[in-house]
């Protein structure tokens, strides 16, 4: 089962990287300055919420104890910078956002309190 959770995480990890790095001559959205997404900055539910998955993920495929919510912590908080940093790029031609890692950060952090509660749902359904 933790074998299975690990390929899980990783599998999600490689899922940002490939929404992250895809160059933007092929995405739909129009990430132009002046486009609805940008200004309603919807992109940072996006990324927020990949990241909240991350954090999930990765707690649920670690060993129990306290120093893996630092890892994972670490780990996301890499990850979101080099995410941003990669977009420079020229091939992927996309812009990097420092807001978009603070909402990949908020992300991660809100995932520790969400796989909480869903930790105890899970243990409440298993007592049924």
């Amino acid at each position: 089962m933790r074998r299975l959770r690990i390929v899980s995480a990783a599998l999600w990890t490689v899922v940002i990287l490939v929404l992250c790095w895809t160059p933007q001559d092929w995405l739909p959205v129009n990430e132009a300055a002046d486009s609805l997404t940008q200004n309603l900055h919807l992109d940072k539910f996006v990324h927020a919420g990949m990241f909240t998955v991350f954090a999930m993920l990765w707690l649920r495929a670690m060993p129990a104890g306290k120093r893996r919510y630092l890892w994972v912590l670490l780990a996301g908080t890499a990850l979101a910078a080099i995410t941003e940093i990669v977009q420079n790029v020229p091939i992927i031609n996309r812009e990097d956002e420092f807001a978009d890692a603070m909402a990949d950060f908020a992300g991660v952090l809100f995932g520790f309190p969400l796989f909480h509660w869903i930790e105890q749902k899970l243990r409440e359904w298993r007592a049924v």
